[in-house]
């Protein structure tokens, strides 16, 4: 009989809590969870190499107050004799306490058991608690030794609290403990980085990396730790860092390399064939992956995936899908396409097939074309183009449609339809009439497709009579189909139809009435990319009636509906960015009115041409709100308008009046007086009688000196806008006040100045028109200081329009560097006998700060002095002459 011979002495390593890593990252919430576990139970960290287990662990023990001295043990290889094992657990254990287990001695021959009862004993009779990590878990793989560690977890005292660290879940029978609530676990989603602590540690690599770089590195990584310390650490030698995170990915050298030795390299050939068999697909279940291999039984391998430490993580609460962390699944498909290029679209082929008898279509699609099987390819988007065009999918079919060669679209009419669809959403309306005409031509055309795409192109050529017949029938076929289905094909004909009505003005009452309709049938259902669009035009239609509260409520809801689901820069927003815009615009938001209208310039290319037009002429007035310079960007903005109105792009009348009114006004501020004179007096020949036009008239007569003749003019326009139906604009009529407002005072008439300039405030009182006001220059501001002194009924919006028109003056003048906000303020004060120690009282700020403003006010207006500063700021209109700033006085 052998002799048992006693283990050779650990190494003391193997004991010493790691060194925190040299670039730390404070990972407090992960502190938290671990804090609560080891107070409760036991925790488990399990995940693949470089998720950052080992320096979680040891800059915790570091950082926290433990509930006792902790014990590590790293462990390797040689703890599979469980004797060893057992002698570097009681060394571990030994080094912060004493007392009972002092008494113990490591056992030397098979009789492992009775040294655990007496190992479990001496713990309870510990005063203080321990805590006991013990890392790289996953090197246990004997039997025996798992079952010593097992006995271990499942009869560990209170005394005793235990962190287990690994790349996979080791073998114990932990069940109970999970059904107890007392394990906590931590996995490769609970350890990676997330945003804050990947820039922390570029921070610390101080790494020149702008803000969509470090959002572009995130994604890639997903937060996985070494990746993103791969990365970084070459981004840190790289010329050209955003060239370099876009093509970063698990084929990458580095993170390659890493893979291949730290995790393929050690799973086992048969896992190794299973995982390239199944990476061509996003996510996979045990079903696919059955489909995928040809075998059966793919839940085991699935699970033994994640309990073995590959990068694989669960996608749903129930485990059955699983995906490859991106950079894992594209070292696998690069191996799969070295070592098996045959196999790739036979792989693709059974995708296809298993998700379409799923009837998940477009990941069906996807794989039928990856698998170049255009036969199958070309059924599955013919069968469901409709039904993801009517949920707003329609716009992931383009790239698919295209890869389709020329002669299967030709072979199958719901196939030209679809095609002819998608060339719509791009705007391309030639190449959309020619997939028509083809799609026609068969015997047996699609109704249902062929009728719902020749109503979007009756939309886009604004064809009212068109879209009226085509709604009709897509209306008929819609009653053979489902409820569901029914209700979809209802809702989107009424919405294409109430938006061909308002965009060519042929009936806009119909048109409300048709989209309202519309949004209550697709809301019940759930059609969002409808409801933008149906909210998006009746938004337009509110804001064409002056009705401003009610349209950015509308715009509000479906710009976040677009948001929501990353349509804004689909044609159904383009309304909604322009009602938006149009809204800021009146607000006197004009900054941030041209950039809502920038949004919807891209929408719009797609969208009905008078929409586009529409933007266009929204941009030049808000041009025009900026500056002369800008005002010449607007006028060509205009004349481009007009040039396609000349070519037959259809139009509104209602767009053609504003238009109209439009080009006097951003000709004036661009300097270019007699072409608005002429432009003005062609208008006025064709309508004479136009409201907005008198009013344009009596702007440009203001503007020549002539205040009698403006007065005139105004008192015509408000007498046709009192008998006119339907009523013109509120904001229309609200400048109409405002400029007669100054044209009274010119005349010598402040009381019936007074007046009218408490009319036009009373209807900004209604709703937020805020442009005439501060776009009337200084001759209006004086207006509303001597209001503000006289008193009058709406002092709360009186005091947003003064210091609204300070704004507006300050940042439209010729500075070349514009006042701030409080030295605006202080400015008005200037012309004043107060003192700068008084001014300061004024404005709640100490004498020191207004002596610092004073000096940058006199150097961005190149003034010597107070006096030089208040006549430099007259001329350029950023003070009233002589009028200086009182406070608003309530009329009671």
């Amino acid at each position: 009989m052998r002799s048992a011979q006693k283990s050779p002495p650990t190494v003391a390593t193997k004991l010493l809590v790691p060194l925190p890593a040299r670039h730390l990252i404070e990972r407090g919430r992960l502190y938290d969870v671990l804090d609560e576990g080891v107070t409760h139970g036991v925790v488990l960290l399990s995940a693949p190499a470089g998720a950052g287990k080992t320096v979680l662990l040891s800059s915790w023990i570091a950082a926290r107050q433990l509930p006792g001295p902790p014990c590590w043990l790293s462990l390797d290889a040689d703890d599979n004799d469980p004797v060893r094992l057992l002698d570097d657990l009681l060394s571990a254990l030994r080094r912060p306490a004493s007392g009972p287990l002092e008494a113990l001695v490591a056992p030397t021959g098979a009789s492992t058991e009775r040294f655990l009862a007496l190992l479990v004993n001496a713990l309870t009779e510990l005063h203080a608690p321990l805590v006991l990590v013990l890392d790289e878990v996953h090197e246990l793989t004997s039997p025996r030794a798992t079952a010593a560690l097992d006995y271990l977890v499942r009869h560990a005292p209170p005394q005793l609290r235990i962190v287990i660290a690994g790349r996979a879940d080791p073998p114990l029978h932990i069940e109970r403990l999970r059904a107890g609530g007392a394990l906590t676990q931590l996995r490769i989603t609970d350890l990676a980085f997330n945003r804050e602590e990947t820039a922390t540690l570029c921070g610390q690599l101080e790494l020149p990396i702008s803000e969509q770089e470090l959002e572009a590195l995130w994604v890639h990584t997903e937060g996985w730790p070494a990746a993103v310390c791969m990365a970084a650490l070459s981004l840190r030698e790289h010329p050209e860092p955003a060239r370099f995170l876009a093509d970063f990915a698990g084929t990458d050298r580095a993170v390659a390399d890493y893979l291949i030795a730290e995790v393929l390299a050690r799973l086992p050939a048969p896992t190794r064939e299973f995982m390239l068999h199944t990476c061509v697909v996003d996510a996979v279940s045990p079903e696919l992956a059955d489909a995928l291999t040809g075998g059966e039984g793919g839940t085991l391998p699935l699970a033994e995936l994640e309990r073995m430490g590959a990068p694989v993580q669960p996608t749903a609460v129930d485990g059955r899908w699983y995906r490859y962390h991106p950079l894992f699944g594209e070292l696998l498909r690069a191996h799969l396409r070295h070592a098996h290029p045959e196999q790739i679209p036979a792989l693709h082929r059974r995708a296809a097939r298993w998700y379409a008898e799923q009837r998940e279509a477009m990941p069906a699609i996807r794989h039928a074309l990856a698998g170049e099987d255009w036969e199958q390819a070309g059924c599955l988007i013919a069968e469901h183009w409709l039904e993801l065009f009517l949920h707003g999918g329609a716009a992931a079919m383009r790239g698919p449609l295209a890869q389709l060669p020329p002669a299967v679209v030709a072979a199958d009419p719901r196939l030209a339809a679809a095609l002819a669809g998608t060339r719509l959403q791009e705007g391309d309306l030639g190449d959309a009439e020619r997939l028509l005409a083809l799609a026609r031509e068969s015997r047996k055309p699609p109704r249902e497709l062929l009728t719902a795409v020749a109503l979007r192109h009756a939309r886009l050529r604004v064809q009212p009579d068109d879209a009226a017949r085509l709604a009709e029938e897509l209306n008929d076929v819609a009653h053979r189909h489902t409820h569901r289905c029914r209700t979809a094909l209802r809702g989107f004909a009424l919405c294409d139809l109430g938006a061909t009505l308002l965009w060519s003005g042929a009936d806009v009452g119909a048109a409300v009435a048709h989209l309202d309709e519309a949004l209550a049938l697709v809301s019940e259902h759930g059609y969002e990319l409808i409801a933008l669009d149906c909210l998006a035009q009746l938004a337009m239609v509110h804001v064409l009636r002056g009705e401003l509260t009610r349209g950015e409520q509308l715009s509000a809801r479906a710009t976040e509906l677009a948001e929501r689901h990353g349509w804004c820069g689909e044609p159904a927003a383009a309304a909604a960015h322009l009602a938006a815009g149009t809204c800021a615009y009146r607000r006197g938001e004009f900054e941030r009115a041209e950039g809502l209208l920038a949004r919807a310039v891209g929408a719009a290319d797609a969208a009905e041409p008078p929409v586009r037009l529409a933007v266009s002429l929204m941009q030049a007035y808000a041009l025009a709100a900026a500056g002369e310079r800008s005002a010449v960007a607007g006028a060509l903005k205009l004349g481009a308008i007009r040039s396609e109105l000349a070519d037959g792009v259809p139009a509104p009348p209602f767009l053609e009046r504003v238009l109209d009114a439009a080009e006097p006004r951003v000709l004036i501020a661009a300097g270019e007086v007699e072409r608005a004179r002429a432009t003005l007096a062609a208008a006025l020949q064709r309508t004479p009688d136009s409201v907005a036009l008198l009013v344009r008239q009596a702007s440009l007569e203001l503007h020549d000196g002539e205040p009698e003749l403006a007065r005139a003019s105004l008192a015509r326009a408000h007498a046709r806008a009192a008998e006119q139906t339907p009523p013109p604009s509120p904001g229309t009529v609200l400048e109409g006040w405002v400029l007669r407002a100054v044209a009274e005072h010119g005349c010598g008439e402040t009381r019936a100045a007074f007046e009218a300039l408490d009319r036009a405030l009373a209807l900004a009182e209604r709703e937020p028109f805020r442009d005439a006001f501060l776009l009337s220059g200084p001759a209006v501001r004086d207006l509303l200081e001597l209001q503000a002194r006289e008193g009058t009924a709406h002092p709360a919006l009186l005091e947003v329009l003064l210091d609204g028109v300070g704004e507006v003056t300050a940042h439209g003048g010729a500075l070349s560097e514009p006042l701030t906000e409080r030295e605006q303020r202080i400015l008005r004060y200037l012309p004043t006998m107060l003192t700068n120690a008084e001014i300061g009282a004024e404005v709640f700020v100490s004498l020191n700060t207004v002596k610092t403003h004073l000096r940058s006010i006199y150097r961005k207006l190149d003034a010597n002095g107070r006096a030089d500063a208040v006549e430099k700021a007259r001329r350029l209109g950023l003070l009233p002459a002589g009028i200086k700033r009182p406070r608003v006085v309530q009329r009671v």
